[in-house]
């Protein structure tokens, strides 16, 4: 069975959407007894309908293994709310490309308000073979009317792809640490992500100014071992991820922004190291 997108996505970026081989994730907290360092609601994200990302991802010796893109494609009423829709794309590039044929692509439909999952849509096609799948993801007491497959997660859940635009919406200048549920597209972990430090970063988008992120994911009471996950968000208005790395089983996994469409020149400039 072939990793979802979604889980290489937020494995890649914090790693949802290069969230890649990327962006994994039981109950809210409730089987986790410690408490959070610090914690706040999220802020509203500055987030813009059209903005689009494109990453590169290096795998071990495969430098340019695969491009990514994530898109933020609309906000309106999906499925009788008001939602935001993301977009991620996964493309393997050459010379992978020759013996691994990928072209992934997903959509999350988020709500505005702390962007928990309605639903999610995975388009997969490995070697050129279809497979589309559709999933409503509600809470225990939530009604949904949906004739599609629905799967029961606690209040509050992401999946990997709108889990990367929530890690977005943290005003990481005055909280230590947030938890989230997030749902892989077969189970729901609970993915725990800590302020580190502002550091200067030098990529092919050029250099900036980034809060760095660490992710931990817990199953339980279990910590989910050898899979470690780094995230780099710059200090513009977007908190535009810009560098994601992840070292797990299958090996370090690196995904780097190489161009975008997020904000005018002038507003990107407040993030540029110096």
């Amino acid at each position: 069975m072939k990793t979802p997108l979604h889980f290489q996505l937020l494995r890649g970026l914090t790693s949802p959407a290069v969230m890649l081989s990327t962006v994994a994730f039981c109950a809210i907290l409730l089987a986790d007894s410690n408490p959070p360092r610090a914690q706040s609601p999220p802020s509203s994200p500055a987030l813009r309908i059209g903005e689009i990302l494109n990453y590169r991802l290096d795998w071990g010796r495969f430098s340019g293994a695969a491009t990514a893109q994530l898109q933020i494609v609309d906000r309106r009423e999906f499925f009788g709310a008001d939602s935001w829709h993301f977009r991620a794309a996964l493309h393997t590039a050459a010379p992978l490309r020759a013996f691994y044929q990928l072209d992934d692509e997903i959509d999350s439909y988020a709500l505005p308000s702390g962007l928990q999952s309605r639903e999610y849509q995975e388009h997969f096609r490995e070697f050129g073979r279809p497979e589309d799948t559709e999933t409503v993801l509600v809470s225990p007491t939530e009604l949904s009317n949906s004739t599609l497959p629905r799967v029961i997660v606690p209040p509050g859940t992401h999946d990997a792809l709108s889990a990367i635009y929530f890690l977005r919406s943290i005003e990481w200048n005055a909280i230590l640490e947030t938890r989230t549920p997030v749902f892989d597209g077969q189970n729901v972990y609970t993915m725990i992500a800590t302020r580190e430090e502002i550091e200067s970063v030098q990529i092919a988008a050029g250099n900036f100014n980034a809060t760095r992120v660490s992710i931990r994911l817990r199953d339980g009471n279990r910590e989910i071992p050898d899979e470690h996950f780094t995230i780099w968000l710059a200090n513009d208005p977007a908190q535009t991820p810009i560098l994601g790395e992840a070292y797990l089983p299958i090996g370090a996994l690196r995904i780097e922004l190489i161009s975008d469409s997020a904000w005018p020149a002038a507003a990107k400039a407040n993030s540029r190291a110096n």
